[in-house]
């Protein structure tokens, strides 16, 4: 096996780093452990390392375009199968082994790093939009807002959306979706809640199917296109067509604003942003890629916000921070609070400086335990009959819950008076066969709890604070925990938004356990997010760089060095030893990046199929793919084109990193056809 001396040239700027690599087919091992073994009826796919010095200077001359810049590489040869490995390229259940690469040197792999911090091409922005709209998909709420390209911070939002009994007036309508008993979009939002009350009210309900707060199923970390969701009765149903249900509702709904608002407007004029929780993951963000898309909506004109990133675009063009100051963006919304940290440069742009951070603390959760309370209270029983049978009287119990909760206050001392169905109270007392006064006199309140006349519920505002203590605890320790980060010291202002940063208690908690810290709520704080990805969508580059929230780098293999490789890690391999699994780093975890920043490689396949798989992991030093953390996000399969010898057929995989969504594709340089990273959600 001939080996040839490294050369390392370091790459200029504008230079994107590439390495040139070499497939070639690995047969079934024998008497392994973990293999590369194909799924039956399948080839295992094959592996891929770089080229020989003399072979990329052919390589060079073959292919349409030169390689940029020319980069250290080693000899190719057939590599076979680990015979007795513990540790080698195991495909996942039910896929093929992925192909490997072998793993660039020190030197090389500072200049990747080094370029993939670096913008290294031109960002040049395309055509000017018209319009900007964008939907603020909720987990309680939803809503859209638009603006001209003439004034884009000239944000028109819907008119206010008013619930049936008018208790509750909005700026944005419930995230509920009515399917008929044909299981065909009927309505969205109140008009939903209100027609499915209706329909319950005259027993005219059975087959309805009424969906309520089902964006938190985004929130997991498996998420598969099959994904259900529970109805208001218990029932699944699949959440994809609920998610394109809702989006067509929202643009349909959009376009009949502008058809009034502007005459002459086209649809596509239109720019689409839809905002997504800056914590949530790539398959989320596809997942609603994929939503909107099937939706109508062009995916081409299309771009995901990043909801604590369009507040603090919103905060910026209100003027709530100065050139220089480093602030704090917390999201607390219906189903999570999403945070991030900005600094603003002195061109207006903001420089991110700290990977997105938060959790499931939202406002869903207070009404969580006010449903549990009222369901200790009154009986399942009775609150299940009053879902099924009295619709009203639920709606109409939660909204008036919905406004005691955004006036209640920390430090309150006041009784709150709900008003309570009366039906539920008669259901209650008949399954316990006693007063509901002597029923709360059964229970742990005590005098906390009492009645007030024959439709109202007196509850201490010692309770109801409990109410809101867990979410709103997690949420403030974890702000707390982020600020006692070094790099966080310079950090004096929080701009609070989203629906529950709307309530005094939240806002008083905030200001009491972090006394230190500058607070500011702008007005209409439930609206900021979606404003501010309206003005996000017409000047995108405002955020000038992001701070990675994973290490992304690919699965490799590299002939054995024993000053840097475990001893029980190598394998013998036609005459040589190597190593397995390693994690090649394209980008470190908390690394500063600007966006549309790239990292390109080059390969050559020996086969007509190959593959390039893809990790992730919160480490910043991840050595393995097998490391502990270590996530196999996919993989992008390239099939060669049969007309064209291989060698000629280099593949360039790049990584665009600094986006609201990672993307990564491979090109044939040669015949100009392009494969992109799309997850597997098919489960």
């Amino acid at each position: 096996m001939q080996m040839f001396k490294k050369l390392f040239k370091k790459p200029s700027k504008a230079e994107i780093s590439e390495t040139v690599t070499s497939a070639s087919t690995i047969p079934s091992p024998n008497k392994s452990t973990h293999t590369n073994q194909a799924e039956p009826g399948q080839t295992a796919p094959p592996l891929q390392r770089r080229v020989s010095k003399h072979e990329n200077y052919e390589l060079t001359k073959a292919a349409s375009t030169p390689l940029l810049p020319r980069t250290p590489v080693t000899s190719a040869s057939t590599i076979p199968s680990p015979n007795k490995s513990t540790h080698t390229n195991q495909a996942e259940p039910g896929q093929t082994a992925p192909p490997l690469q072998r793993r660039v040197s020190k030197h090389e792999n500072y200049e990747l790093t080094k370029a993939a911090s670096t913008p290294l091409l031109p960002r040049t922005p395309g055509k000017q939009s018209l319009i900007v709209a964008a939907f603020d998909f909720g987990t309680t709420y939803s809503g859209y807002a638009f603006s001209f390209k003439d004034s884009p911070n000239d944000v028109i939002t819907n008119k206010s959306w008013t619930a049936g009994s008018a208790k509750l007036i909005s700026l944005k309508t419930p995230t509920s979706v009515l399917l008929n008993k044909d299981g065909e979009f009927d309505s969205f939002g109140f008009d939903a809640e209100d027609k499915y009350s209706s329909l319950a009210e005259d027993e005219k309900h059975h087959g309805w199917r009424l969906f309520r707060r089902f964006k938190m199923v985004l929130h997991s970390q498996q998420i598969w296109r099959s994904a259900t969701v529970e109805d208001l009765e218990g029932k699944t149903f699949p959440a994809k067509p609920l998610f394109t249900m809702s989006l067509k509702y929202l643009q349909q709904h959009l376009l009949d604003a502008l058809s009034m608002s502007k005459i002459g407007t086209r649809e596509t004029d239109i720019r689409y942003i839809i905002t997504v929780p800056a914590i949530w993951g790539i398959a989320a963000k596809q997942f609603m890629r994929e939503a909107a898309i099937e939706a109508g909506i062009d995916g081409a004109r299309l771009k995901l916000a990043l909801e604590p990133e369009a507040a603090a675009v919103c905060c910026e063009a209100l003027g709530h921070t100065l050139a220089g100051e480093k602030f704090m963006v917390v999201d607390i919304g219906g189903g999570t609070a999403d945070i991030s940290v900005n600094e603003k440069q002195s061109d207006g742009s903001l420089k991110n400086i700290h990977a997105p951070s938060g959790g499931p603390w939202g406002g869903i959760y207070v009404d969580a335990n006010f449903i549990a309370f009222m369901t200790e209270v009154f009986g399942t029983m009775a609150i299940t009959a009053l879902q099924s049978k009295d619709m009203y009287d639920y709606f109409d119990m939660i909204r008036d819950f919905e406004v005691k909760k955004r006036k209640f206050e920390f430090d309150s001392q006041t009784d709150i008076t709900f008003r309570i169905p009366v039906v539920l109270k008669e259901i209650s007392e008949e399954q316990f066969h006693q007063s509901l006064s002597d029923r709360l006199r059964s229970l742990k309140y005590g005098k906390r709890v009492f009645t007030r006349g024959r439709d109202k519920l007196g509850v201490d505002s010692s309770i109801m604070q409990s109410w809101f203590t867990d979410p709103v605890s997690k949420t403030v320790d974890h702000i707390s925990s982020v600020l006692k980060e070094k790099r966080m010291k310079d950090v004096g202002l929080i701009v609070l938004v989203g629906g529950f940063a709307e309530s005094p208690y939240v806002q008083q908690r905030i200001k009491e356990e972090l006394p230190g810290m500058k607070l500011t709520v702008p007005g209409e704080a439930g609206l900021a997010v979606l404003k501010g990805a309206v003005m996000f969508g017409h000047k995108h580059d405002i955020i000038s760089s992001r701070v990675m929230d994973y290490t992304y780098g690919i699965h490799v293999w590299a002939y054995y060095d024993e000053k840097i490789h475990p001893a029980e890690r190598k394998v013998y391999q036609d005459g040589a030893w190597i190593v397995d699994n390693l994690f090649d780093i394209f980008v470190r975890a908390n690394e500063d990046v600007p966006v549309d920043s790239k990292v390109s490689h080059r390969t050559i396949p020996s086969s007509q199929s190959s593959r390039i798989s893809i990790y992730r992991t919160k480490n910043r030093e991840p050595y393995f793919t097998t490391d502990p953390g270590c996530e196999k996000l996919g993989h992008i399969d390239k099939n060669s084109n049969r007309d064209i010898p291989l060698k000629e057929q280099i593949t360039k995989t790049t990584f665009m990193f600094g986006d609201t969504e990672l993307h990564i594709w491979c090109e044939n340089v040669k015949t100009g056809e392009v494969e992109t990273l799309t997850l597997d959600l098919s489960k």
